[in-house]
């Protein structure tokens, strides 16, 4: 049997008449009609909108995040600004809350948190059928191309990214980007601007890091190519290049908003080098996917070492057909697959490998992939694809009877993988772990050694059936099969909760906080509780984070709060906001000066106790103080620290500040939305107008509609100056950065259209 050659472009279309078209039932839209069956039958409580997603991020974050652009969308207003967490913080510069990816509008428009439940299981569908198109162009084989998309929609890396709506939706995106840039530096034309299309699309789902993987791995298989001259050299550049810039054009909207959020958020490429990364032995959860794993109260296993994802299980008979190709197939493309595939376990063990130091010392960019167990979505991307190859290969017709290579490479494939799987087991008997049962340990790896034995012998029997229905029936039933070894690898990996959970509730707070006037804050000893807590039973366990408003539980119920859960917070705030998080004496007076009217019991979940001494959001007629950063910091740490006689600016506003002494102002009406406070004062000399919302550049004020500068005050607040008698003080969120993004994107876009139309137009002459 003769392994099929690689091209520089593979063809998609019919199958190769090799084939004998017993494979040309295999079609993305059955493809999509299967995921979506076997999806409805793992999740068909979420699907019928009788319990909802809420574990870990899914409820903390996603879904929060969603009421939040929901609401804002509803109310007429594009969400650049979360007034409600951290005293305010941009919300659409943040990335990974998806405002601006089109697909969003699954969520805002339709019932939450259904629609959202609905937003993340069709993006493992729309993972599956682009991986298929992916694997079709490149292997010409449907029912490898159908593998291929099985194992990457349904895995554990998929299943865990549920949480998420960013993650998910990039690496759903992420076989689409690559075969339609690959076309593009190919062909040129028209594909040019569908990769830009793509590539967008993927661009603003949120996940910088899957998209600088992505990239990373377009950037080796064009350098591959180009080596091999497949293609001219300057011709492809320029092409790739373009796609580049037409897709950053097109989302530029968002871009642009990220980079002016990250100058001056608190987050840098070098924090925590090596935080999570895989273990050492990480490589033997790709066949045993619960060894060395540890039950949470809830249900889901994970690694200890490690908990961004609590699986990355492709499937046992996925990795014994990688094997094969990798053994077989002697091809280029296979070859770079199978780099890819090493290269990003080996990357993912962080410090437990050489080569992620020596990676990121040479190319700082990849510090920006924040946990090293990230650098896994390569290896989970590759995989699929070597599985297309191999049965691709397997189901050549051969001339000889009963095809004894594929017997005997599946055999050895087969031996190899069960005999690893063998070792892993006798070292989980010998060497006991904390926190891992060997019987759950045994029972996980014996169900794998069955679905392995199931696969693969469904795929001899294939190579061996001469009638086209034979062959049809068992490539159907092998698909299920690498489904459903996926669904049952590891319990509960994505736990469920009645909707009933998502309903109003009860917080008990007199008086409630309201924006413009105070928030809640949750108390020390109560954040450090809450990070640790957890019960089995998941309606009470969520509805108690909930009561206790953890994380950006908060936005479900419109609360303002202190604190907040962001991927980038803003760097002065943040600094500010530390400081009551300190094991050190509590500084009430700063908790006064932001307006934390209440407060979290230290001990019980949702008892909260009213603070009388908090301050409106604005104050004013305090005396000027000028100091350094650090010497503002000790003071608002400080007891003697006075928030009502007392605001701190920074020491470059020393000359240019008149109303430096304390001065009595009356505020006889004011109005507070998210993106605009406006105030009605009379003062008796020159004074300062506080407000405790987040200092950041976009926030503009004015003065009897005049243009006023906007200080930053007690290090990460607002001040503006006043003269004295009656004004008109407006503050306004005005983010340049979106505004001129919104004026890029649609140019490109409206120049993409164009260039379509001149190449169909050039076409059809």
């Amino acid at each position: 049997m003769t392994p099929r050659a690689d091209t520089s472009e593979p063809q998609v279309g019919a199958p190769t008449p090799t084939l004998h078209g017993w494979t040309t039932p295999f079609t993305a839209g059955r493809l999509a009609l299967l995921i979506g069956s076997l999806l409805f039958v793992e999740y068909y409580d979420v699907i019928l909108g009788t319990h909802s997603f809420f574990n870990s991020d899914f409820g903390l974050f996603t879904c929060p995040v969603a009421q939040h652009t929901r609401t804002s969308f509803w109310r007429g207003e594009i969400p650049l600004w979360d007034p409600l967490n951290n005293c305010g913080v941009p919300f659409l510069a943040q990335w990974n809350t998806t405002v601006c990816y089109p697909l969003s509008w699954i969520y805002i428009l339709g019932p939450l948190p259904w629609s959202l439940n609905c937003f993340c299981l069709g993006h493992l569908v729309l993972a599956g059928v682009g991986m298929y198109w992916l694997a079709r162009r490149w292997t010409g084989n449907p029912f490898g191309a159908s593998v291929a998309g099985v194992a990457f929609a349904l895995n554990g890396l998929t299943f865990n990214c549920l949480m998420w709506t960013s993650n998910l939706a990039a690496l759903s995106w992420m076989p689409l980007t690559v075969l339609c840039v690959e076309r593009a530096w190919q062909e040129g034309g028209r594909r040019v601007v569908l990769a830009a299309l793509v590539g967008a699309m993927q661009m603003l789902t949120g996940a910088p890091e899957i998209i600088f993987l992505t990239w990373a791995l377009l950037g080796t298989l064009w350098l591959g190519a180009a080596w091999r001259r497949w293609l001219p050299l300057g011709a492809s550049a320029g092409r790739l290049a373009l796609v580049a810039v037409l897709m950053c054009g097109l989302a530029a909207l968002q871009l642009l908003p990220f980079f002016e959020l990250l100058q001056h958020s608190d987050r840098e490429a070098a924090q925590n080098p090596g935080a999570w990364s895989m273990c050492a032995w990480g490589w033997a959860n790709f066949i045993v996917p619960l060894f060395r794993c540890s039950k949470s109260i809830l249900g889901p296993y994970y690694q200890v070492e490690q908990q961004w994802t609590s699986s990355y299980y492709v499937g046992i008979g996925v990795v014994a057909l990688a094997v094969v190709a990798v053994s077989r197939v002697k091809a280029p493309r296979v070859w770079w697959l199978a780099a890819t595939a090493v290269g990003g376990i080996v990357l993912a063990l962080g410090p437990n490998s050489f080569l992620y130091p020596l990676v990121r010392h040479i190319v700082p960019a990849f510090g920006l992939v924040r946990y090293p167990i990230k650098f896994i979505v390569p290896t989970v991307f590759a995989l699929p694809l070597l599985a297309g190859f191999a049965v691709d290969w397997i189901s050549q017709p051969s001339p000889t009877a009963g095809h004894p290579h594929v017997q005997k490479w599946l055999a050895g494939a087969g031996l190899l993988v069960l005999a690893a799987l063998a070792g892993i087991l006798a070292f989980s008997r010998l060497s006991p772990y904390p926190g891992e049962s060997w019987q759950v340990t045994f029972t996980n790896g014996a169900e794998r050694a069955g679905f392995l034995a199931f696969i693969l012998g469904a795929v001899f029997v294939l190579a061996k059936a001469s009638q086209l229905r034979t062959r049809r029936w068992l490539g159907a039933g092998i698909l299920i099969l690498l489904g459903l070894d996926c669904l049952t690898h590891a319990p509960c990996q994505n736990p469920t909760v009645s909707m009933a959970a998502y309903g109003p509730l009860a917080f008990g707070m007199s008086p409630m906080p309201q924006l413009g006037q105070s928030r809640a804050m949750v108390s020390p000893q109560m954040q450090a509780i809450l990070q640790q807590a957890a019960t089995p039973n998941p309606f009470v366990y969520f509805v108690n984070l909930r009561r206790a408003l953890y994380e950006n539980c908060n936005l479900l119920d419109g609360v303002p709060k202190v604190n907040g859960f962001f991927s980038l917070h803003l760097r002065e705030e943040a600094a500010v906001e530390s400081l009551l998080y300190t094991p050190t004496n509590f500084p009430s007076a700063l908790a006064d000066f932001l307006g934390a009217a209440q407060i979290s019991s230290s001990k019980a979940w949702f008892e909260w106790s009213a603070r009388d001494t908090a301050l409106p959001s604005v104050t004013s007629g305090q005396q000027a103080l000028f100091a350094s950063d650090a010497d503002t910091l000790r003071a608002l740490a400080s007891s003697e620290f006075n928030p009502r006689r007392q605001v701190y600016l920074p020491l470059e506003a020393r000359g240019l500040i008149q109303a430096t002494n304390a001065a009595p102002v009356t505020v006889s009406a004011q109005h507070f939305s998210p993106h605009r406070i406006t105030l009605s004062l009379t003062a008796a000399a020159p004074a300062l107008v506080v407000v405790a919302q987040s200092f950041f550049p976009a926030w503009r004020a004015r003065v009897d509609g005049q243009s006023a500068r906007l200080w930053r005050a007690n290090h990460g607040f607002q001040a503006v100056e006043v003269p004295g008698g009656s004004h008109q003080v407006e503050l306004v969120y005005r983010d340049a950065c979106f505004n001129a993004g919104v004026t890029i994107s649609a140019c490109t876009l409206l120049g993409c259209l164009v260039l379509l139309f001149l190449f169909a137009r050039n076409r059809a002459r």
